[in-house]
């Protein structure tokens, strides 16, 4: 599986630990919007393990535990990719989607915890061997 060289995958003992550094507080609903997303966008899903992934910046990203995912996007992106690109893609919208929300609740703590998770997350993309899809789908 093609994916980001410098990501650390989450040791076993250390995945409770994960999803409150990178969502927050609000990582429960986060993380099921990470599952909703993937439903919506990776023809086939039907749940399965994630991979937990750390990146040298302090971000991080969660991706499914597929080999290739068929993506499709609002914006008209369809393509086969790694699991680890669908992954980076999924964890981008709904940090996105999470800060729009916080900011709109008024609860400007949440929403930087988002804004910092997202540039780190944007700032590795171009590592990433799947980088042109990766934006070409978050475009």
């Amino acid at each position: 599986m093609k994916m980001l060289a410098n990501a650390k995958c989450v040791a076993r003992h250390a995945r409770l630990d994960f999803l409150p550094m990178l969502f927050g507080d609000d990582f429960v609903l986060a993380e099921q919007h990470m599952f909703n997303y993937a439903q919506r966008f990776c023809c086939d899903y039907d749940g399965g393990f994630w991979q937990f992934y750390t990146l040298p910046n302090g971000g991080g990203y969660m991706a499914p535990n597929a080999e290739r995912v068929v993506f499709s996007s609002l914006n008209g992106f369809e393509a086969e990719i790694s699991g680890d690109a669908a992954g980076m893609i999924l964890t981008a919208l709904v940090l996105n989607h999470r800060c729009w929300l916080h900011h709109e609740q008024g609860d400007d703590e949440l929403a930087e915890h988002f804004i910092l998770r997202a540039e780190q997350l944007r700032s590795a993309i171009d590592d990433h061997p799947e980088s042109h899809a990766i934006r070409q789908a978050l475009d």
